[in-house]
């Protein structure tokens, strides 16, 4: 039922943005209206809220990360960011992290790679508990222009404690595919 309330969440936020994306309009210099030619760039603030509502009670983090934690641990030049939001779990047994970066003009394709460096690493020399392995494995680094997202979010397999390893590995590309679809929901035309 959880799983149920959180997909009708998800979907009707990207509705609603949708939505409102398409109802703006300007008037053109003959006094006609016309769609407006550049969406303006959506809060940071918005998206992660929206990332959180999305995951209600499945939404872990819990601890700021700073801006010296940005730069030390997860390798991001902080000169070419203009703006930034971060998470990470207060308990060590989690390992749910979202990064939300608005990178300075024409730097999202270097934040977009520090990220995806850092994200890299984790995957391949992290030693997890059992049950984060399969939302490692599944997290994901993506980038709307100047805009960077680090999504390791989600709720566990609770309900199906035999699962197999690929039915955990498929539940986790699930959650995490609820954040990016609720990312994706603020940049689409």
């Amino acid at each position: 039922m959880k799983k149920i309330l959180t997909l009708i969440l998800a979907i009707s936020l990207a509705v609603t943005a949708l939505a409102a994306c398409g109802s703006q309009t300007i008037g053109n210099s003959d006094g006609a209206s016309a769609s407006q030619e550049q969406m303006q760039e959506p809060e940071l603030s918005d998206i992660v809220q929206a990332v959180k509502d999305a995951y209600g009670e499945n939404y872990l983090p819990s601890m700021e990360i700073t801006e010296d934690m940005m730069s030390d641990i997860y390798g991001v030049n902080m000169d070419n960011v203009d703006e930034f939001i971060a998470e990470a779990p207060a308990i060590s047994a989690h390992v749910d992290t979202f990064i939300a970066v608005k990178a300075k003009e024409g730097k999202g394709e270097e934040v977009e790679k520090e990220l995806q460096a850092y994200l890299d690493y984790v995957v391949d020399n992290s030693i997890n508990y059992p049950m984060n392995v399969a939302k490692v494995q599944s997290a994901k680094v993506v980038r709307y222009d100047d805009y960077v997202f680090y999504v390791m979010l989600g709720g566990y397999n609770d309900e199906n404690p035999d699962a197999t390893e690929e039915e955990n590995v498929k539940f986790a590309q699930d959650q995490i595919q609820l954040g990016l679809d609720t990312i994706a929901s603020f940049f689409e035309k």
